[in-house]
Order: structure tokens, then C-alpha cells, then sequence
């Protein structure tokens, strides 16, 4: 699987590459589980769950194992069955817990319009 992402997405890792130790760890390991993917996902796992809010499009988020001092999730969407991920937001969602789901979708629905609008792609799908 080919992973790419859009400017927001970036100056995120950018910050957790600075702030280094076990957050970075935990999401290269997260950008690598999608990496390893050899389709996109049909089921469910502790790793890959929908991201129920989401009205227009099928977003996945990926996830770690219980951290008590960080929360990482990484939403998803995959354009194609079997090539490319858009990596759309990361977030600690430690301190605010599960409502952070439902500004994700809504700010991924946003960053996937505007990725299909840079490569030239209006479709909805």
C-alpha cells in the first residue's frame, strides 16, 4: 500500500518527529500497519475500525494498544481498493477522547475534497 498525505497531515508528523520517544514510534508503527495492508480493509480489527461519523465518504482510523500517556489515531481514506492511502489527520486524542471522531470527519471530508481537487479528481467516490 502506498501511503500519502496532504500539508495538515505533515505538519503534524513534523511536530511528533520533533517531539521524538515512544509518540514517534507509535505512529511510524500506525503509518507502517497501513503500509503492510495489502487492500483495503473489508473487516474490522483493534488496528482498523470506520470511523462511524463520517457522512460522504468510508473513513478508517488506525490505532495502537492502550497508552496511558497518548492516544494516537490516524483517519484514513482509501481512494482505490488496492494502491493508495491518504493519510488525513493525526491526532493525540488523549484529552478529549471520543468526540475528536466526529471533527475529524468533518475536517476529512474537507481534506479529501481538497487532495482530489490538487490531483485534478472531482469525483465523490
Amino acid at each position: 500500500m502506498i501511503v500519502d498525505w496532504p500539508e495538515e497531515f505533515d505538519r503534524w508528523f513534523t511536530n511528533v518527529e520533533k517531539q521524538g520517544g515512544r509518540l514517534l514510534a507509535t505512529t511510524v508503527a500506525l503509518l507502517q500497519a497501513l503500509t503492510d495492508l495489502p487492500a483495503k480493509p473489508t473487516e474490522e480489527s483493534a488496528t482498523f475500525k470506520r470511523v462511524r461519523q463520517a457522512r460522504r465518504r468510508e473513513f478508517w482510523r488506525v490505532a495502537h494498544p492502550f497508552d496511558p500517556d497518548f492516544a494516537v489515531r490516524i483517519i484514513c481514506w482509501f481512494p482505490t481498493e488496492q494502491s493508495v492511502v491518504i493519510a488525513l489527520v493525526g491526532f493525540d486524542k488523549k484529552a478529549i477522547g471520543d468526540v475528536f471522531y466526529a471533527s475529524a470527519a468533518v475536517r476529512g471530508e474537507a481534506l479529501v475534497d481538497a487532495w482530489l481537487r490538487q490531483k485534478g479528481d472531482d469525483s465523490d467516490e
